[in-house]
């Protein structure tokens, strides 16, 4: 089999523009002219015998294949400069500043960062959580991760990372100062914790118990960090999900009531002015894209 270091162009070209989702932009960062990142990425893919791009006239999109492999050719283009880039330049250490949705930026990012650490252990990364993304020309942010709903209508160059699914859940210390008989919990009667408003707890009524109108009560906190911590404190019922409550729900810290789930939202990630990009926030993204890779449906 021919191995892939003979396609070690095709690759580059690939990884830009898998990278910026256009064949143009990444022949203007490689400077090439479009044609040739075409008749690379054609390569690869008779090489690889699959699709690696859809196709829509000037437009291109990362098919189920390319978007699988793309996180790990990034990743393997940023260890390649970095073993470059480290010779006589001593430890000099590159910053990739991120902006995040605060229970995101608590509940996730900061408890996978070691792993990105490990893994790049010269660059840095400084983390910010705020409710409001930030706009594209605020200088010195790298990338934004925040709802798909807070970014611009229609923006294309948002990359979406998992959707948050919940379920009613509270703590052992509930359960046990307020028994269900047989077990089972009636939602329109049972005291709510919300965070951050109360619509998420009204889409689930809405969705599987329209007529109770007790999403409308119960104690809100401004964030879900402070809501979870009320929920295992016993105040009441919150909605967790499997991936920011991952570390409660494993714990037994929150145990799940109900089995009903709604689509509270989907996260993702925003990379500003890709081609001005350091190695540090290519690394970055590409651990983030397959790091997150398993949480989105298929």
């Amino acid at each position: 089999m021919v191995r892939a270091t003979s396609y070690l162009n095709a690759v580059r070209a690939f990884e830009a523009a898998a990278r910026f989702e256009s064949f143009a932009k990444a022949a203007e960062e490689l400077k090439v002219s479009h044609t040739v990142i075409s008749r690379h990425v054609r390569n690869l893919e008779r090489w690889l015998e699959t699709e690696l791009f859809q196709r829509d006239g000037n437009r291109v999109r990362l098919t189920p294949a390319g978007r699988m492999i793309s996180p790990k050719i990034t990743g393997a283009m940023v260890a390649i400069d970095d073993a470059f880039q480290s010779i006589g330049s001593g430890e000099t250490r590159q910053t990739v500043h991120v902006v995040a949705e605060p229970a995101f930026a608590s509940l996730w990012l900061r408890r996978h960062l070691d792993d990105f650490r490990a893994r790049y252990p010269r660059f840095e990364l400084d983390l910010k959580a705020s409710w409001s993304p930030p706009t594209a020309e605020r200088s010195g942010i790298d990338v934004v991760i925040h709802f798909d709903t807070r970014f611009p209508q229609g923006d294309e160059t948002a990359t979406r990372l998992f959707p948050i699914d919940a379920f009613p859940a509270a703590a052992p210390r509930f359960l046990e100062d307020h028994p269900a008989p047989g077990g089972e919990y009636d939602m329109a009667h049972v005291p709510l914790v919300h965070d951050h408003g109360v619509s998420v707890w009204r889409g689930w009524f809405e969705e599987h118990e329209a007529s109770s109108n007790n999403w409308k009560s119960g104690r809100v906190y401004s964030d879900l960090s402070l809501a979870i911590d009320a929920a295992t404190d016993g105040e009441g019922v919150i909605l967790a999900d499997d991936i920011l409550c991952e570390r409660e729900l494993a714990t037994g810290v929150l145990v799940q009531l109900d089995k009903r789930k709604t689509r509270c939202a989907w996260y993702s990630a925003h990379f500003i002015d890709e081609s001005r990009s350091n190695a540090a926030c290519r690394a970055f993204k590409s651990w983030l894209m397959e790091a997150t890779q398993d949480l989105r449906p298929a």
